[in-house]
């Protein structure tokens, strides 16, 4: 699992954010909220970071950067495989074996094989 930390500068628009990275040359992106233009900063970073063969450092001492009275830099944390769990929309077909008798019984209550399946293993991984 690996993340990356970037600090970004993150400027109140009226009810949004633009937010710019310290260690990146024009990268940029917005939200609607703080917590929308975090979860965009961390989408650039994803979409951004595989283009980079040589990944910069990111600047550590980012406290000591001057910014305007409507503006402040945080760390913006990405955590490869957790956001792109947060991103896929894409769904897979997968085989399951069972009892003849089961998959009866399971049709006759209408019961949904997909659902019943994810809830599981979800469950399973202390997803839910």
């Amino acid at each position: 699992m690996q993340t990356y930390f970037y600090p970004a500068k993150f400027k109140k628009e009226g009810n949004s954010y633009s937010v710019e990275f310290i260690d990146f040359d024009n990268v940029f992106t917005f939200g609607d909220s703080f917590e929308d233009a975090y979860f965009m900063a961390q989408d650039v970073l994803f979409n951004m970071l595989p283009e980079y063969e040589n990944k910069p450092e990111p600047t550590l001492d980012y406290m000591n950067i001057k910014v305007e009275p409507d503006e402040f830099i945080t760390l913006v944390d990405l955590n490869l495989t957790q956001h792109e769990r947060a991103i896929s929309k894409k769904v897979v077909n997968t085989t399951v074996t069972m009892p003849q008798w089961l998959k009866t019984l399971a049709e006759e209550k209408g019961l949904n094989y997909s659902k019943i399946l994810q809830d599981g293993i979800k469950r399973e991984l202390n997803m839910l």
